[in-house]
């Protein structure tokens, strides 16, 4: 599953007594921040892809069917502007929702699913695994700047 979500900066104006003061509004492409959630092999796997400068910080957040609370926590990430990175948690075999958050560096502009947003921007994601074994991983690549 593939999420594309477009950033927005709103306007901020104030009056003085000499006139008018407005921020320029900022508007982002929609290819900004993809998201892509699949499953490889026995692992989940985690793309992001964040396309302008400052980063993102993204977690994943692997349930198993029915729980309420994380089986699998990966992250903090963090992917740079321009660049993208991956979180990857190796489960069994089973039927998973996936929730994820990144939340954008200096601006602080989230986006992901709820929870762990308060304010979701996205559908937590259910996911199937049924190898064994394959392409898993430890989790995230292990570095706090991501991979």
């Amino acid at each position: 599953m593939k999420v594309t979500i477009a950033r927005t900066a709103g306007i901020a104006a104030a009056v003085t007594g000499m006139g008018l003061l407005a921020a320029p509004t900022a508007y982002a492409a929609p290819e900004d921040l993809a998201v892509d959630i699949a499953v490889e092999g026995n692992a989940v796997v985690m793309d992001v892809e964040y396309a302008v400068p400052g980063a993102v910080v993204c977690v994943l957040n692997i349930l198993t069917e029915g729980e309420t609370t994380p089986t699998v926590f990966v992250g903090p990430t963090t992917v740079m502007g321009g660049g993208d990175g991956e979180l990857r948690a190796t489960v069994d075999p089973g039927t998973y929702t996936v929730q994820w958050s990144c939340s954008s560096i200096p601006s602080f502009e989230q986006w992901g699913t709820a929870p762990p947003l308060t304010n979701g921007t996205e559908d937590p994601v259910e996911v199937t695994v049924t190898d064994t074994s394959g392409p898993g991983g430890g989790g995230s690549s292990g570095s706090p700047f991501g991979s």
